[in-house]
């Protein structure tokens, strides 16, 4: 969701190909800014290697409550792992 203190924040420029706009804007809806948009992607984003981290996290037998899987350190998220 938009958040207020957004627009009183600077607006950025970021270079991107064509075609990579071109791809965004297809799924972007008329109604959305980009702010929503992208803020919307990023909460559905799932790093590269997650789903793996999780199973290593987890351990034969072992079942790893989700609260706990989600507090992945932001070190690896950044990372991909």
């Amino acid at each position: 969701m938009y958040h207020p203190t957004v627009a009183s924040q600077t607006l950025t420029s970021i270079p991107v190909h064509s075609d990579v706009v071109r791809r965004l804007k297809a799924l972007k809806a008329a109604n959305q800014t980009w702010d929503e948009f992208l803020t919307d992607m990023a909460e559905d984003y799932v790093p590269p290697g997650w789903y793996e981290e999780i199973e290593r996290r987890r351990g034969p037998g072992v079942d790893v409550p989700m609260e706990q899987v989600i507090r992945q350190p932001r070190s690896l998220a950044r990372k991909g792992r």
